[in-house]
Formats: structure tokens, sequence, C-alpha cells
């Protein structure tokens, strides 16, 4: 590779990973329970970074697989998103249970407030720098957090589902995976009488080290269990 090139794409990875807690190589593993049994496991990856319709972006994965009998399944993502707002630009995202298979491909436009799917010929109203699920998860870890604070946000590119609620419940100490004992903000994500739970590392990097998901068959969490990269 010349060495121009290889300078300007250090510079593209200098300028995306700067002001954020996370970077290009962080990798996320979970544990998944149903209560206190284990059933599957989940990984979410800052993967790249890339150009996407002329703007800088990088590119988040999510893959989880498990379930108890009956639903064992196997869920994708992928999060194409401009790097200087964290707003989503493309969205993938695929389950897998049985010989079933759901997909579904999203183009987001930020600047004309539409989002259009794959294989359907109209689009959709979506809010100013809209978010998808996954993309959430790390603008989440972005912005400041103070016990008792709740606030509301209209982000998520599918309008109905907004706004989304915002609570900061609390603040604990969490053992990790490695035994370390670190304060953690409660946090609670509320849309459409759903509530998904998370708790943030109150550090720099503000890991998400436990998700309390809201699924079919019940609440199913998910309990860091390794840390790898940046």
């Amino acid at each position: 590779m010349p060495a121009a090139t290889l300078l300007a794409h250090a510079a593209l990875l200098a300028r995306l990973s700067a002001p954020y807690p996370f970077a290009v190589g962080e990798a996320l593993q979970y544990e998944a329970s149903l209560g206190y049994f284990p059933i599957g496991t989940a990984s979410a990856t800052v993967a790249r970074t890339t150009r996407e319709r002329g703007a800088d972006a990088f590119v988040f994965t999510a893959v989880g697989e498990g379930g108890p009998p009956g639903f064992r399944a196997r869920y994708e993502m992928t999060s194409w998103v401009q790097s200087t707002r964290l707003a989503s630009l493309r969205f993938y995202r695929k389950l897998t249970q049985g010989s079933k298979v759901d997909e579904e491909r999203y183009q987001i436009v930020p600047d004309s407030g539409r989002y259009r799917q794959e294989g359907i010929a109209r689009d959709w109203v979506a809010p100013p720098d809209a978010l998808d699920e996954l993309a959430y998860l790390y603008y989440l870890r972005t912005i400041p957090l103070e016990v008792g604070k709740s606030f509301t946000m209209s982000r998520y590119f599918k309008t109905g589902y907004n706004p989304v609620q915002v609570r900061v419940t609390g603040r604990e100490p969490v053992t990790l995976f490695d035994g370390r004992t670190v304060p953690c903000f409660i946090v609670e994500l509320t849309a459409r009488g759903a509530t998904l739970g998370v708790r943030l590392t109150d550090d720099a990097r503000r890991l998400p080290v436990q998700l309390d998901l809201p699924l079919p068959y019940g609440r199913v969490t998910l309990l860091l269990s390794g840390v790898a990269g940046s």
C-alpha cells in the first residue's frame, strides 16, 4: 500500500476515534442468560471505518446466538454510522430461526429526514440524525449521565417508536469478568411500553457491562464476559 494511502488511512482512524469512548477494534463479548439459565452468547464490535455515501463512517456489528428450546435463533446487525454526528446511514438486520430467515436492509438519509427499505418502492419520514438500534447503544455511551436524570430522545429512525424515555435510575458497583469492581450507571430506555436496561461503566470508556432485553420468551440478560481491542 502506498505511503500516502497509509497516512491518509491513519488520519481517518484518528479523526473517527478521538472524540468517542470506543475505537475501531473494540470487541465486546457477552454471555446470555434467562433467569439463572445460560442460553447463548452475543458480541458487539467496532469493526472498521469506511466511506458511506461520501461520509466518513464507523461500521458497528453485533451477533447474538442462542435462546431456550423452541426459540433458538441467530440475530445479526450491521450499522453504518456517520462519524461526525453519529447518525445512521445504513442498517442491516437478519434473524435466523430454524429454516426461517428474515432480512431487512435500510438506507437512512440524515439530511433529507427519510429512510427506505430495500425491496419496497417507497420511503418514510425519519427524525433528524436518526439512529438504528445498534447505533443507539454506541450513542448512549457518548452522552453525559447523572443519577436521577430523565429525558427523552426522538432519534430512532422509525418514528413510531419515538420518543424514547431515558432514565438514569442509580449508580452501583459491578464486578466484571476479570474480577475488577467498577461503578456503573443504571439506565432504562423505554419505548412503546417496553423497557431495555443498560449498565454503563462510570469511566471514560462507558462500557455496556450488562443489558436486560425484553424478548418474546422473557427478559434476557447479557453480561459482559470479555473485551478485546482499543
